[in-house]
């Protein structure tokens, strides 16, 4: 089996579309048939389409190291693409040259030194006899009488905010990302897309339908799902949510 066929299965085994693969990936889905077609040539050297690879591998769940070891083998890299490589991964050290004392600069620095503590000396004996003089004079005492502290009373809490209402027949559903995310798609009974797109670590998503809505996740165990504020668990990757906002399994 070709490189290109193991991602066409590895893709159908994730039960993913092209075009779901990729918005998950954010690779071009032209270019992802390309792939799955054995033609790497639009990746832009061996370097991207090795990267692409561990993309895929990682959304679809499978071995990346498989398949990059099969890639290696039916596309070599070329003599000078190694060649520019390994000379760019040699650094060049910088060729250190012993330092040679300059006494002059030395010399020059001493004197200067010695002229300035000179001069310093000169303006300053005045101040420090002062200084001296000043030490023998008391130093008076001052009190200052310590501030009143004044207790304000604490203020009432607030009561914890209480959660919306959902009317009868009305279905509140919130999908909260985790992990790697998920790619969703929610629809009404009648088939109506209500959100279709990936949901990325973090993120959350609220749809909001009167009637049953019909979800399908491609990773479950990273969504977390909250029906009418309500923590639930869904029995598979493909429930419906009847409009009492209770779960079932797809008919």
């Amino acid at each position: 089996m070709s490189i290109g066929s193991e991602l066409t299965a590895a893709r159908e085994r994730a039960d993913m579309t092209i075009e779901q693969l990729s918005a998950s990936t954010r690779i071009r889905s032209g270019l992802l048939a390309a792939m799955e077609a054995d033609d790497f040539t639009r990746c832009g050297g061996n370097f991207y389409a090795r990267g692409h690879i561990r993309a895929i591998a990682r959304v679809v769940k499978t071995d990346a190291e498989v398949l990059l070891a099969k890639f290696d083998e039916t596309h070599p890299e070329p003599d000078a693409d190694r060649s520019r490589r390994d000379e760019r991964a040699q650094v060049r050290r910088p060729t250190l040259h012993p330092a040679r004392p300059r006494w002059a600069v030395v010399l020059g620095a001493i004197l200067v030194g010695l002229m300035g503590w000179g001069m310093v000396r000169l303006f300053t004996l005045p101040s420090d006899v002062e200084a001296n003089a000043s030490k023998t004079a008391p130093t008076p005492v001052v009190t200052t009488p310590a501030p009143k502290v004044t207790v304000k009373p604490s203020a009432k809490p607030k009561p914890p905010a209480k959660p919306p209402v959902v009317k009868p027949g009305i279905v509140k559903l919130t999908l909260t990302a985790r992990g790697d995310g998920s790619y969703v798609t929610v629809r009404n009974s009648r088939g109506v897309r209500l959100f279709q797109g990936r949901l990325g670590p973090g993120s959350t998503q609220t749809i909001v339908n009167k009637g049953e809505m019909r979800v399908s996740l491609v990773n479950g165990g990273n969504i977390t799902v909250l029906i009418n504020n309500k923590l639930s668990i869904p029995p598979a990757k493909r429930f419906t949510i009847t409009s009492t906002g209770k779960l079932t399994r797809p008919n």
